[in-house]
Order: C-alpha cells, then structure tokens, then sequence
C-alpha cells in the first residue's frame, strides 16, 4: 500500500544521496591533458654514448627542471618552459671514476635545495651508481655502496626522501619494477619498497602531496600510470603513445613535463596538466546544499 511519508523518506533520502556525491565528485574526471611542447635548445640533444635513457629532474628549492645527458659533465637547469637558466658543470677531483676522470653514463637527475643528485654506471660494477654533487662547488661523492654493470637507474628526491628503481642489470629498463625509498642521509638503508605491475619503469616522479608515483613505461610506445605510493597499487594508465626508449619524467606544480631527447637536434619539453586525481574537492555550493538536503529530509520526516 502507498504511504506518503515513506514516499517522502525515500526522496529526501535519494537527494541527500545525490548531494553527497556531488560533493565528493566536484572534481572532475582524472585526465592527463596536453599544455603545451616546446622544442629545446641543442645544448639539450648531445648525443648519447651508450645508453639511451636522459635524465629529467626537478629542483623544488629553485623551481626549476634540470637535465643531464650522457657524456656531457654537467647539469643543465632550465625554467620551467624549458629556457636554459645555468648549468652545474661535474668537479670531479678528485674523481669518483678513476682514470675515467667524468661521468660518462648519467641516466636521472634530481635535486633538494643543497644538493643535486644522479644515477651513473659509468665504470660499471667498479664504481658506485649514486652521486650526490654540492651546489656551490660542483664535487661529486658517492653516497651509496651500490654497484651496477649495466644500465644505472632512475631517481627522484622528494622532502628529504631519495627514491630509486632497483638496479638495471641489463641495457635496458624491461626489468625496473620497483620503487625503493630511503631517506637522502642514508641512502642505503631502505625503509620501504613497492613493487609495480606493467611495463618496465623508462622514469618516475614522486608527488608526494597526491600520494601518487607517476611512471613512464619503457615501451616504444609508452603510457604515463599512477600508482599509489604508500601500497604501489595500479590506479590509473593513460595511452598517451609516447616514446619512453629515450626519454624522461618529471613532476612540479600539479603538471607533468616530459623530456623527449633526440640525438644532436630536435629534443622536445612536453607538459601535462593534471585534473582530478587528488583528494575530491567539493564543488562550491555543493556542502550548503548538501546541508539543505539533510534539513529536508528531517522537516519531511517530522511532517509525517
């Protein structure tokens, strides 16, 4: 039998339902959606002497993108539409690489407001894969006993935190699927490690407010996914048909910006802007309707 004030309950019921949900969905969709692509200066295309991975960091202190390709010595910074601001050239005496004198195979860069740091395998199994070089000086030192035969790895340093892939044991990146993290003063004690699915890791960028890792798949033809930091967990993939062979990723400001590197000339900077993958913000109104809907359901049900 139709009872009016059940009829009522249940349609002051169904709205607050809709309501809520439109507070919890006032952000939109995720998507990862083009900005903008830039082709770099040729100082950023040298060409590579082994290995084709070219790092991409970003140095959160100075607001700035940094690169370091193969054989070239140095860390190169940019602003973040890719105009070349300076360089760090490597001091290397003395050198971490012996007779070698200069780090030939860089793979990834990143940075915190003292320090830059990147990956290298350039006397293979007999010098250390971690650098940390000073800002002011240019020295490189070691701070990690890891040694690799083959191909480095990627990084990123995020608040305190290095983060790093395990170790290639190979030229190429089919085999990255881990993300290690450590804290920069202890690079080698490892407090927590995610292991993700998929595609080999070409680069990563931690964001750390969104408690999400960014990843290129080292693929031909690559997709960018999100994964969960704290548990590694798949969340979201994005075909995006880029080349993740020879290329990298960073993150900075709720954009992603992609470094495409092309052999003496043509190497882009790509950004990304990224919308609805953090913590859903209410749309403005939706929490005072949300409170009228509540109001509602309880003066329907005091009228029946």
């Amino acid at each position: 039998m139709f009872n009016p004030r059940n009829h009522r309950l249940h349609r002051g019921i169904a709205l607050v339902i809709t309501l809520f949900g439109a507070c919890l969905s006032g952000a939109q969709a995720s998507t990862v959606s083009l900005a903008s692509s830039v082709t770099l200066s040729n100082v950023l295309a040298d060409s590579a002497s082994n290995f084709h991975p070219q790092g991409i960091g970003y140095d959160a202190s100075a607001n700035e993108l940094l690169f370091m390709q193969q054989s070239t010595g140095a860390i190169f910074r940019t602003d973040l539409a890719g105009n070349i601001v300076g360089s760090r050239t490597i001091n290397n005496t003395p050198s971490p690489y012996g007779n070698l004198g200069v780090p030939n195979h860089t793979v990834s860069v990143a940075a915190d407001a003292t320090h830059y740091y990147y990956s290298d395998y350039t006397c293979n199994s007999s010098c250390f894969d971690l650098m940390k070089v000073d800002k002011a000086t240019g020295t490189a030192v070691s701070i990690s006993s890891e040694v690799s035969a083959y191909g480095g790895y990627p990084i990123d340093v995020r608040n305190g935190v290095i983060y790093r892939t395990n170790a290639s044991t190979t030229y190429d990146y089919t085999m990255l699927h881990q993300i290690r993290a450590a804290s920069t003063a202890s690079p080698d004690v490892i407090t927590s490690t995610r292991t993700l699915t998929g595609a080999g890791i070409a680069d990563f960028a931690v964001d750390d407010v969104n408690n999400s890792i960014w990843v290129l798949d080292y693929l031909a033809s690559a997709s960018i996914r999100r994964f969960d930091l704290t548990t590694g967990a798949l969340l979201e993939s994005f075909a995006l048909g880029l080349d993740g062979l020879d290329a990298g990723l960073t993150y900075a400001n709720g954009k992603l910006y992609y470094y495409d590197w092309k052999s003496n000339s043509g190497s882009t900077l790509t950004t990304y802007n990224l919308q609805g993958y953090g913590n859903p913000v209410p749309a403005p109104g939706t929490l005072a309707l949300l409170g009228l809907g509540l109001a509602g359901l309880g003066f329907s049900r005091r009228r029946g």
